[in-house]
């Protein structure tokens, strides 16, 4: 086991480093030689790029933060996977060998019996919803931007999409109505968000999952405080397509 723990382990630190890729600054200095960082609201995510840099750029930035939160969590899915193979491998042999001299070591071995047992997919399953809290983590908390970033929501969507593909779908679809009701980004990610752990209990009714996804509810609600408070107090600025050359400061 000490092999599938060190192989999650080192998986969890590459998910929480492609969640930190800098799309929105890579993208911003390389298409318009702009730190999206000081312009309109200084938050790394894809609302702000599109508002800073323009629709097409702004798009790519979005783009880019669903695909590395999605790479993040396919690497976790490979390594969970081929070490959990590894070890069943490993442990049908040792058992073969030991139903061969003692009946009674087989049923205590601990390494058979957390393989052969009903909760074995919690093996598969606990790295997986770690992987898309580190991805979203890893987004929000950049070590390439000073451990600052984005509110992780594309990043989420992405990890969702590997991990939870039908509650990512049903969030997004919740999305895009709130959004389009309201031109409200903000109101959209938090209602979306919130509906995360809602749909996973439809779909995938699993406590692992459901605990995990309650946890990622709560820290992008907790990322979008202060635009709640905005919302609260009716001075949210409305999302609308940028015009040519806007760089002027804009809540977002």
């Amino acid at each position: 086991m000490l092999m599938y723990c060190v192989a999650v382990l080192v998986a969890l630190l590459i998910a929480f480093l492609c969640g930190a890729i800098p799309i929105a600054l890579i993208i911003g200095k390389s298409m318009r030689g702009l730190d999206v960082r000081e312009h309109g609201s200084g938050n790394a995510g894809s609302t702000n790029a599109i508002r800073v840099l323009g629709l097409g750029p702004g798009l790519l930035v979005f783009a880019g933060d669903v695909l590395k939160g999605a790479l993040g969590c396919v690497i976790m899915a490979l390594t969970a996977g081929i070490s959990l193979l590894l070890i069943a491998s490993s442990a049908t042999e040792e058992a073969m060998l030991l139903m061969q001299t003692s009946t009674e070591a087989f049923e205590f071995d601990p390494l058979i019996s957390a393989i052969a047992s009903e909760h074995s997919s919690m093996l598969y399953e606990i790295p997986m919803a770690l992987a898309v809290v580190a991805t979203i983590l890893g987004h929000m908390f950049s070590p390439f931007m000073g451990f600052k970033g984005g509110k992780g929501v594309a990043t989420a969507l992405g990890s969702l999409a590997v991990v939870l593909p039908l509650t990512a779908v049903c969030s997004l679809s919740v999305f895009i109505v709130i959004v389009l009701l309201t031109r409200y980004v903000s109101l959209g990610s938090v209602i979306a968000v919130t509906t995360v752990p809602i749909f996973t209990f439809f779909f995938y009714p699993s406590p692992t999952y459901l605990v995990f996804t309650i946890l990622v509810a709560l820290v992008v609600v907790w990322a979008h405080r202060k635009n709640i408070v905005r919302l609260l107090k009716k001075e949210e600025p409305k999302f609308s397509l940028p015009k040519k050359d806007k760089t002027k400061e804009d809540k977002a």
